[in-house]
Parts: structure tokens; C-alpha cells; sequence
């Protein structure tokens, strides 16, 4: 059983990686996340049921409890790029869900990569979750390639899940365990170090 101490995010100290690093979001930084996900089609990356947020809907909700959600920043400037959030986070099994979002100029250059790493880094071996989980619908292929570039296994398919564009597609389940993260963790950080762009 992992202790309740250990569980809160508030105190975690994640080390930065060479270009990225993750905090805590923060309220100055909805007004960004609002404006990028008012641009997009917010059901291409999630089959959770939409919900359309005004920009003051979201900083209420912010005030109200703050999510276990971190900012993926540039180390240059500290810019917001995106974010990664944790959900699900359940000690009795030791897992956790990731989901994760990023910005439209930042995509294909690896900054997402890097920061999960980062936070998969620290949920197997310092939270020392046993496995750690994530979902994608089958038609995305840039979160997929990337679930694979850091050694999540599909686990399963719900089929007719995620609507896009009037079509019910299929919803892909992956996951990573601790003992394959400590074989293959090292190996991926080379790679996110040599800025691979996924």
C-alpha cells in the first residue's frame, strides 16, 4: 500500500528534463489552455462526454479544487506548452490514468514526450506505482506512436467508443508497468534527450 504522504502532488519534486519541466497548473495559465481548446475539436482527443467551458466556468472550477494537472514549460522561458494530467490515481492497486494535452505550435517536437517521461519517471519510481495507464482513439495516430515511443502495450480495444465526425470509432486501452518501465526507462530517456520529435 502506498502511503497517503507520498500520494500528494502538492510536495512532489519532479527534476527537470533538459528542455522541459512540470509544474502544477496554475490559474494564469487557463486563459491559454481555454483559448487552444476553443480552437480544436475537443472530441478528436477525448470520448469523454464534452463539456463546452466558458473561460470564467473553468477558473471557478480551478478555485474550487485544484486539479492534479501539470504544466508541461519550456525551460528557456518557462512558456506554457501543454499539460498532462493524472487521474484515477489509486493506491490500493498502485495505478494510475495519464491524459494529456498540447498546444497546436508545439506539436511533433517532442516536448510531450519528454514531460511524460518525466512524470512516468516519477510515478514508477518514486510514487512506485506498479502501472500506469492511458487511452487514445484508434484513428489518432501522432498518441499512439507516442504511448508506444515510451513502451505503453495496448491492453485492449472498446470498440465504438470515441465519435468523431458523426462516426462511432474504436477507443484503444494501453498500459505500462513498473517492471517494464526499470528494463526500458533509461533507453527512452537517451532517446527524449536526443529530442526525438514524437
Amino acid at each position: 500500500m502506498i502511503s497517503p504522504e507520498i500520494l500528494d502532488y502538492f510536495k512532489w519534486q519532479i527534476p527537470d528534463g533538459s528542455r522541459v519541466r512540470l509544474t502544477l497548473i496554475q490559474e494564469d495559465d487557463l486563459e491559454l489552455l481555454h483559448q487552444w481548446k476553443s480552437q480544436i475539436d475537443i472530441s478528436y482527443i477525448t470520448s469523454r462526454a464534452i463539456q463546452h467551458l466558458f473561460l470564467e466556468e473553468r477558473q471557478q472550477r480551478f478555485q474550487e479544487k485544484i486539479p492534479s494537472i501539470f504544466a508541461i514549460r519550456r525551460i528557456t522561458n518557462n512558456h506554457l506548452i501543454g499539460e498532462i494530467s493524472v487521474y484515477n490515481l489509486n493506491p490500493k492497486n498502485q495505478s494510475a490514468g495519464v491524459g494529456y494535452f498540447t498546444g497546436t505550435d508545439y506539436r511533433q517536437q517532442g516536448y510531450t514526450k519528454e514531460g511524460l517521461w518525466l512524470l512516468l519517471n516519477h510515478l514508477l519510481e518514486v510514487v512506485g506505482l506498479n502501472k500506469v495507464m492511458a487511452d487514445t482513439g484508434k484513428f489518432n495516430q501522432a498518441s499512439i506512436a507516442l504511448l508506444k515511443s515510451l513502451g505503453f502495450r495496448q491492453d485492449g480495444c472498446l470498440r465504438q467508443h470515441q465519435l468523431l465526425d458523426g462516426v462511432l470509432h474504436d477507443q484503444l486501452l494501453f498500459s505500462l508497468l513498473a517492471e517494464e518501465w526499470k528494463e526500458q526507462g533509461s533507453v527512452v530517456q537517451v532517446e527524449v534527450g536526443q529530442n526525438n520529435p514524437v
